[in-house]
């Protein structure tokens, strides 16, 4: 996944900013060009305006003399003047031929010419039915510009690339560092969940085989059977948790508003010895998977076992649930919602859990926008507390 998003990031990159590179020099040597032929035929303006009063109403000696002198006059080393007779240039001024040249001085009025090939701007001004201002500007500064800045683009197009070749790795780890968690999380899943069957898959057949091949008393059968009656109840049970976390993962509850003392009487009506506390309140959730939520929690108080009976109390943002066993270290608390994490394996095995109690408690408390949190010691005891966003 990493390596995909860094290769896809680069080849983006490889695409783009060459590509802005190429569109940024082409749009400055526009617009440099356009600068250019603006000051050209600005100054072209002016000189036909001197040529015009120069030849005036004198005739072929006078234009003659003034196409002579128009150069040294009015052209520099970068701009050539010249007048051109019925097609042909006077005085012999020297007009480099470029393709287009002919068909622009044939124009009635005044248009340019841009010649990439001696990169020269031509402006051809049509001073009189025979008579033509043609001047030809040397535009190759402009190009020499642009190729310093596509060298300049280019150089600052690879070390782009660079840079976003290493921010790439770096963000494409960034980006995929939930993937790997979640992946990682779903092998842990699996690993676990096959490590769970397994005990009672080979308890189930271990008592299969050891029916069919041995001729047990009737009081051992019985509880051979009883064995495997339990462990097959501990899949059944440990597949029914699992496809609650699944619908819980897809399915979004329906909220009402309940009693939380008539939720809790009844969630607790199920178990004996549990004391229910506090003062009436109105929930708003789902009503079933909050008695699930609270007996989950009961059922967990009570396998820590303790002389004093479970307690319930109720808040008006949730309730807590404490009980008086075995408690748990730092580390099993760091741990406690991971799925099928057992604080004792021991004692939780013997009542038949599967470690899937809490996991399921948390989603059904982040799915009413709630939190859960233990306090726990060894050998005092442990709380938990639920808490909703009372807001809503």
């Amino acid at each position: 996944m990493r390596t995909r998003i860094a290769a896809a990031m680069t080849a983006l990159a490889l695409l783009l900013f060459p590509l802005g590179a190429f569109m940024i020099v082409s749009r400055c040597f526009d617009l440099t060009m356009a600068r250019e032929r603006e000051r050209a035929l600005s100054e072209e303006t002016a000189i036909a305006r001197a040529v015009a009063m120069e030849i005036g109403d004198g005739g072929m000696d006078t234009l003659y003399a003034v196409a002579f002198g128009a150069q040294r006059r009015y052209g520099s080393e970068s701009l050539r003047v010249a007048l051109v007779y019925r097609g042909s240039v006077m005085a012999g001024a020297q007009v480099a031929y470029d393709d287009g040249l002919e068909q622009l001085l044939q124009t009635t009025g005044r248009a340019t010419l841009l010649s990439r090939t001696t990169r020269t701007l031509y402006i051809a001004h049509r001073l009189t039915g025979d008579l033509t201002l043609l001047l030809s500007s040397d535009v190759s500064r402009v190009y020499a510009l642009r190729r310093e800045l596509a060298l300049w683009a280019g150089m600052l197009s690879l070390t782009g690339v660079l840079l976003s070749a290493v921010l790439s790795v770096v963000v494409s780890g960034w980006l995929a560092r939930p993937y790997r968690l979640l992946a990682q999380q779903r092998q842990e899943l699996i690993d676990a969940l096959a490590h769970e069957m397994r005990t009672p898959l080979t308890a189930i057949l271990g008592g299969v085989r050891l029916l069919e091949c041995a001729s047990l008393p009737k009081e051992q059968r019985a509880s051979l059977l009883a064995s495997m009656a339990r462990e097959a109840q501990r899949l059944s049970d440990m597949d029914a948790r699992l496809l609650q976390l699944t619908r819980l993962e897809h399915d979004a509850p329906e909220f009402t508003r309940f009693s939380s003392m008539e939720m809790a009487r009844e969630a607790l009506s199920v178990f004996e010895g549990v004391e229910l506390s506090g003062e009436d309140a109105v929930f708003l959730g789902e009503r079933e998977l909050t008695i699930q939520l609270l007996r989950n929690l009961v059922v967990n108080a009570q396998r820590a076992g303790g002389d004093v009976p479970v307690r319930v109390t109720l808040r008006p943002d949730g309730f807590t649930v404490t009980d008086h066993g075995c408690g748990m270290t730092k580390e099993q608390l760091a741990r406690a919602f991971e799925p099928f994490y057992k604080a004792d394996k021991s004692r939780t095995r013997a009542a038949g859990g599967a470690g899937l109690g809490l996991t399921l408690c948390r989603r059904i408390a982040e799915l009413h926008g709630g939190t859960l949190e233990i306090t726990s010691a060894p050998g005092q005891g442990t709380t938990v507390c639920y808490r909703f966003d009372t807001t809503s």
